[in-house]
């Protein structure tokens, strides 16, 4: 069924602008990302350093992390492991189903660096709505989280 489903967004992709729209498939999960379209309406928890966005077609979740591992923006890796304890001055984000909203989508992204803050404190306070407004409303920092989708 998924093959199916994947060929399908597949064709439809072929037929429509793929410049705008990805057929993603994760390991649970297959369905249409749309690169062009903005985030409607959003919210954060900056305690539990976890975000939502609503985009009209879908609601996207994750999660958001200070590290003290750089990167280059809007670069995916696969090699940050965090937790929920903020230990340095570079964000990250990533697409992931987080259980504080209900695990409303399916798609799970690599981290994808996004910027560096003066010092840990200022990064642990402002990362989460940061990567927020990232995957939200830049279009060159939403298209590389979404092509990075596992």
């Amino acid at each position: 069924m998924k093959k199916i489903i994947f060929a399908l967004c597949s064709l439809l992709m072929f037929c429509a602008s793929y410049a705008a729209t990805i057929c993603a498939k994760s390991n649970t999960y297959v369905g249409v990302l749309k690169k062009n379209i903005s985030g409607v309406t959003s919210e954060y928890d900056n305690s539990n350093k976890v975000w939502k966005i609503d985009f009209g077609y879908k609601t996207l979740t994750g999660l958001a992390a200070c590290n003290a591992i750089s990167g280059t923006y809007a670069t995916p890796t696969t090699n940050l492991y965090t937790s929920k304890v903020d230990s340095g001055v570079h964000c990250w984000c990533k697409m992931e189903p987080v259980m504080q909203y209900n695990y409303e989508t399916g798609f799970t992204s690599y981290w994808m660096y996004l910027n560096e803050y003066a010092d840990a404190a200022t990064c642990a306070s402002s990362c989460t709505s940061a990567c927020t407004t990232a995957v939200s409303s830049n279009s060159v920092f939403r298209s590389a989280m979404f092509e990075s989708v596992w």
